[in-house]
């Protein structure tokens, strides 16, 4: 294998991915593929990592453990102790104790253990949902996936090298079949992965190992000098080639899409051809601009800056209850850039040359990295006992009472993609003592919040209900959502096999005795757009028909007043009147569905509508707290208690429907 060479146009391709990154997390325009720049620095990993392991195979016969993991703390713990330490500071500075403490010191600590990915396929509903963008460390998981990886790839390298020998084969032919089927199978399993879980295969190290082993590959083509020696011009139209599938996933790929899926092989196609392009020479343009100071000294940097953007971004979104602000956010990801800038110069450089010129062993630099993970995790563990001593005194404790208070059917009932057929009628009818179900309770997630209140009246009223319900997923028959960001379009497709299910057991629940049905969703979402509406109000009325046809009374609850910023954590951070000014000016959309809902309602002696906008909102402006109860589990789930609290304003309607 060829003596090491140092590569600026690898920094370069640093400072790409990295700038990808960067921009798309701070909500620059015409960045929303810059996801992709982990993908290139996978590749980047996978050969540079694979090239000191082959070298020192070539060289010394074997492959040193030790060695590695040495390498592995001394490069990425100084500026990961300093992150991490400066992230659980402001966090005990600027987020509430009541969820986000805690959810930074479980995060730090799975990212100390270099298990960050796998606790935020736990615990969030995937890399583009909103509200991760308040995650302060998500984006460890990456450093996660690679050192799962790390864990895995040079033992295999070692067993590859025994099996070569016992078997008279060359060593990096083996690695290199090892290296084609790990791509292939972990390819493929990313690929059905991404549809049937987005959210693990975008996190997952084994639908994401396919990325590193790219990289790994083309270091084994590399070191046996396989690349044909190519002229320039050839070499030329591979820099641009690689370049150019950069400019194309700009227009292909976006955060709706199942990734890495297919897609993710732009990304990576593109690092290879990059990488081969600038091999032995930097005569193209492409690799010359990479090679530029510019570019070098970001690649250079490019650690400690990727460490740095997210948490300062995430905590200020976070201080800031969610609200956007693209010149805060541009200021944040250029203050991280000083940042790393100083992390770089102040703390990486003096402490590989302390170990340098101290000739800390590679056995000592692994044990000063776990008494440093140690440190850290005691530090989490201040943080979250702090937090829970926090929330479990005064007004904190009710919010985070109100937070966690959701139905009592919402775990066993409620259901959301994928779609796998309705639960067992017994476990979602609220009272055991009725033989059939008296009303059911068909909707979204807005109906779910509403199963309290008729909880409440069940025993004075004597019926039981049934609960049928479906996130983003509205009772209209035939409708759409017709998703193209934030919401996958499987979603659609599993909200239609729920709807037809609806279809078939209704005629079964009808024959048995069900007197009633109270429709109820997010109706101030898509269906009232002015795009969408024509096609609720179709599918209300198929809705409607389809129920009246079988002898039910229906009661259509109007739409539930809507926040744009969770109401716990505003009235953690603020007052009551300050977290009014949250609400969500829709009424224009609202006036447009409840037109809809009372049209059909006049038209119909069977159906009502049931509106609880007054008391939510008494004299116009909605409220995050009514007296002492708290109104709001988030932007805009009512708590139970206060659907409960509902319950004497309904309690004519319901009676009417039984």
């Amino acid at each position: 294998m060829q003596k090491p060479q140092y590569r600026p146009d690898i920094d370069g391709l640093r400072a790409i991915a990295v700038i990808l990154v960067v921009a798309y997390h701070a909500g620059v325009p015409g960045f929303g593929f810059g996801f992709i720049g982990v993908d290139v620095f996978f590749v980047i990993s996978g050969y540079l990592i694979t090239s000191l392991l082959l070298r020192e195979l070539e060289s010394t016969g074997s492959i040193s453990l030790l060695s590695f993991y040495g390498r592995r703390v001394r490069r990425l713990m100084p500026a990961m102790v300093v992150v991490i330490t400066a992230s659980l500071v402001l966090g005990y500075i600027l987020l509430t104790p009541i969820g986000q403490q805690q959810s930074l010191a479980e995060s730090a600590i799975a990212s100390i253990a270099f298990f960050a990915n796998y606790y935020f396929i736990a615990t969030t509903g995937g890399y583009f949902d909103g509200p991760t963008d308040q995650v302060p460390l998500l984006h460890m998981w990456s450093l996660s996936v690679e050192e799962q990886f790390y864990a895995v790839w040079p033992v295999l390298l070692i067993v590859s090298v025994a099996i070569a020998k016992r078997y008279q084969k060359r060593a990096w032919t083996i690695i290199s079949m090892l290296a084609v089927l790990g791509i292939g199978a972990s390819f493929f399993y990313g690929v059905w992965l991404s549809n049937t879980n987005p959210n693990a295969a975008y996190f997952s190290v084994l639908s994401r190992g396919w990325q590193l082993l790219a990289g790994a590959l083309l270091a084994c083509a590399v070191g046996r000098v396989l690349l044909v020696r190519a002229s320039p011009a050839a070499v030329s139209a591979l820099a641009w080639f690689g370049a150019g599938l950069l400019l194309v996933a700009a227009f292909v790929i976006e955060g709706s899409h199942a990734y890495p899926g297919w897609a993710g092989v732009l990304p990576v196609l593109s690092a290879l051809a990059l990488i081969v392009a600038g091999f032995g020479s930097s005569a193209n343009p492409v690799s010359r601009l990479l090679s530029t100071r510019p570019f070098v000294f970001v690649g250079k940097i490019s650690y400690p800056w990727y460490l740095w953007h997210w948490p300062l971004l995430a905590m200020a979104r976070a201080y800031q209850l969610g609200e956007g602000d693209l010149i805060r956010d541009v200021a944040l990801a250029s203050l991280s850039f000083l940042l790393a800038y100083l992390t770089y110069r102040l703390v990486e450089k003096p402490v590989v040359g302390f170990f340098t010129q101290r000739s800390v062993s590679n056995q000592q630099l692994v044990k000063l990295g776990a008494f440093s993970s140690v440190l850290l995790a005691l530090a989490a563990f201040g943080l979250m006992s702090h937090a829970n001593q926090q929330k479990s005194m005064g007004f904190y404790r009710q919010l985070e009472s109100a937070a966690e208070d959701v139905p009592d059917l919402r775990g066993k009932c409620h259901l959301s993609s994928p779609f796998q057929g309705l639960p067992d009628e017994s476990i979602c009818v609220n009272r055991s003592d009725r033989e059939a179900p008296d009303l059911l309770l068909w909707g979204d997630s807005h109906a779910d919040h509403y199963s309290p209140m008729l909880d409440e009246l069940s025993d004075d009223l004597q019926f039981a209900f049934l609960q049928r319900t479906f996130s983003t997923c509205p009772p209209l028959m035939g409708y759409s959502h017709g998703y193209t960001q934030g919401h996958p379009q499987e979603n659609d497709r599993n909200c239609e096999l729920f709807k037809e299910e609806m279809a078939s057991e209704l005629s079964r629940l009808a024959e048995r005795g069900l007197s009633g049905v109270v429709l109820s969703a997010s109706w101030l979402g898509r269906p009232s757009s002015e795009t969408h509406l024509s096609l609720a109000e179709e599918g209300l009325r198929d809705t409607v028909d389809m129920l009246l046809d079988y002898g039910l009374r229906v009661i259509v609850v109007a739409p539930t007043p809507v926040f744009s910023v969770p109401m716990t954590d505003c009235l953690a951070r603020r007052t009551v009147e300050s977290c009014s000014t949250f609400q969500r000016r829709l009424e224009k959309r609202r006036e447009a569905i409840l037109a809809v809902m009372h049209e059909i309602a006049e038209e119909e002696a069977d159906v009502r509508i049931v509106d609880f906008y007054a008391r939510l909102c008494p004299g116009g402006r909605c409220h995050s707290l009514l007296g002492d109860t708290v109104v709001y589990r988030d932007e805009h789930h009512l708590t139970t208690r206060a659907a409960r609290e509902l319950s004497p304003h309904a309690r004519n309607d319901i009676e009417w429907l039984l």
